[in-house]
């Protein structure tokens, strides 16, 4: 039973039965009978009427059947069944003899004198038991006097267990009640924060539960073969994503499902799932990275993230040029803008953010790698290769052209095959009169594809029923003739080498495929497994902690004047 109200009403119902039992029992039995003589007698023990010297009775009973009674105890027990109980030696020999019995059966008899208005404990004995018996004792039974009172382990964890973990268990007598308490109670005490790591309550359990309630307070501890043991989700889970694993996905998502949607996989329509499911300090992270998007101004930690990377560049479109010495993702984002660039035909803007690479390096900047510079170096050849067939026969397309045999050499410095061939065909055009050159433009660029593509087809299929759907027949026209160049070169023996390569490596445009941490939530503690208390674990804890009222019964009674109440 999860409810703790009615986990409190079943306890009710329950105490309410055996009481009723205990009633019938009692009528069952029949009245005592005792005369007058003995009942004042009685009197003088602190037991006033028929109900309490019945109660007392039976305890005297179960006492006398114990073999270990000394003879002295056996006699003093024996004149009190007789009706002439002693004073001054009653009591220690009942204590003795409560003892010896069962701890189920020292709680019945508790709850009996407490019901007949025995009281033979001490005043710290008499608060303590009227806990132990009341019906269903919560915090409200816990007076702030009685807080301050001190008890024995068992009563301790009572307390404990009777508050669902609201009152803790004293440090001091911690280890007595670890290695015996239900589970139950041991995460009572673990929600509660009543028990820490340092106090290593799991060296004082049992095999079976001692991993469980190291995994509970000191996940950390824990290695990857143990969490397996316990079959815990959320730790293999999060090592899982830390180390790259493919994972299995939840219905529904949980937050290890969303970090790969959004920071591995930039799937920006679940940014909003992510953001409610991290914890706060993670989602403080996520709302870093989208807010320095719009400026694409981030902090250093957060430009310093390889993992990171593809989010923010999914985060951040730039309308201007892009400074790529200001480290290697501004570098790799000015690199795939001036991509993006050529294949939609936007030539002026791509040569401008080509144009970042080649100036000369300012103090203090980065330097951008020598990869990166030969592939600017390339799409800059190849728009200035555009500009001048769009320059006709004059001066300026030959200055283009010009300058673009300039950056192919540059480009082709290292010796990079597809560099070098860019080069030899920018040097056969500017041998060739250009009424007898073919056509010098990517025709894959041409229709905003990556050079070399697969499934242009497909595409080109797609796109032509578009312009058709629009009405526009010039763009049929334009992705036609870009067809006819790309089925052209695949019967020419060299392929698509006959276009000017664009990029050299496209690997080198990519965003780093790493797990970044800073969004990665702590390791949490194993979740609790175990149900509230059971009324049966409850119970037999009540019965240790009557046992301990022992230590607090009087060794002489106080006896009751002629109206009942106790001197």
């Amino acid at each position: 039973m999860t409810d703790p109200v009615a986990a409190r009403r079943a306890a009710i119902a329950a105490e309410k039965e055996r009481l009723a039992r205990e009633r019938e029992r009692r009528r069952s039995r029949g009245a005592v009978g005792a005369n007058g003589f003995a009942q004042r007698k009685w009197r003088w023990l602190g037991v006033n009427g028929a109900e309490a010297i019945d109660a007392v009775t039976e305890l005297l009973k179960d006492i006398a059947q114990q073999a270990a009674l000394t003879d002295e105890q056996r006699d003093m027990i024996g004149q009190g069944l007789g009706g002439a109980p002693d004073r001054e030696g009653l009591l220690p020999a009942v204590r003795a003899g409560l003892a010896l019995l069962e701890p189920g059966a020292v709680l019945r008899h508790m709850r009996e004198l407490w019901s007949a208005e025995v009281r033979w404990l001490n005043e710290p004995g008499l608060e303590r038991c009227r806990v132990l018996c009341s019906t269903a004792p919560g915090v409200e039974l816990i007076s702030t006097r009685f807080r301050a009172v001190s008890g024995g382990p068992a009563f301790s964890l009572f307390v404990t267990a009777a508050t669902r973990g609201a009152i803790p268990v004293p440090n001091a007598v911690l280890a007595h009640v670890l290695p015996w308490a239900p589970l139950s109670v041991i995460d009572d005490l673990v929600d509660h924060g009543g028990l820490l790591p340092e106090d290593e309550p799991w060296t004082a359990r049992g095999e079976a539960d001692r991993l469980y309630v190291r995994a509970r307070l000191a996940p950390g501890e824990i290695s990857p073969e143990e969490a397996e043991r316990l079959e815990w989700d959320g730790f293999l889970r999060r090592r899982a994503y830390l180390a790259d694993e493919p994972l299995m996905r939840q219905d529904p998502e949980d937050v290890w499902d969303l970090l790969y949607d959004v920071v591995r996989d930039a799937e920006l329509s679940s940014l909003d799932a992510l953001d409610a499911a991290l914890p706060r300090a993670q989602q403080i992270e996520l709302r870093d990275v989208r807010s320095g998007a719009v400026h694409g101004q981030w902090s250093n930690d957060t430009v310093r993230d390889p993992g990171l990377w593809k989010l923010m560049a999914a985060l951040w479109r730039p309308t201007t040029s892009v400074d790529p010495s200001l480290g290697e993702f501004h570098a790799l984002i000015a690199l795939n803008r001036a991509h993006e660039l050529l294949r939609s035909g936007e030539m002026e803007a791509a040569d401008r953010q080509a144009a970042f690479f080649l100036r000369q390096r300012k103090a203090g900047r980065r330097p951008v790698s020598p990869e990166m510079t030969r592939e600017a170096y390339t799409m800059a050849a190849y728009a200035a290769v555009v500009a001048s067939t769009r320059a006709g026969n004059g001066e300026e397309g030959r200055e283009a052209l010009a300058r673009a045999e300039e950056y192919a050499e540059k480009a082709a410095d290292s010796g990079h095959p597809v560099a070098q061939r860019n080069l030899a065909l920018v040097r056969a055009w500017r041998a060739i009169p250009k009424n007898r050159r073919g056509a010098m433009t990517n025709p894959f660029l041409e229709i905003g594809l990556d050079h070399g593509a697969d499934g242009w087809e497909q595409y080109c299929r797609d796109t032509f029923r578009q312009y058709e759907h629009q009405g526009d027949q010039a763009g049929q026209a334009r992705l036609n003739h870009a067809e006819d160049r790309i089925h052209a070169a695949l019967r020419h023996d060299a392929g698509f080498d006959v276009f000017f390569g664009v990029p050299l490596d496209r690997s080198r445009f990519e965003m780093p495929d790493r797990v970044s941490r800073a969004m990665v939530p702590p390791l949490e503690p194993l979740g609790r497994r175990t149900p509230l208390t059971s009324g049966t674990d409850l119970e037999s804890i009540r019965a240790r902690a009557a046992v301990e009222l022992l230590d607090d019964f009087r060794s002489s009674a106080p006896h009751l004047d002629r109206h009942g109440s106790a001197r």
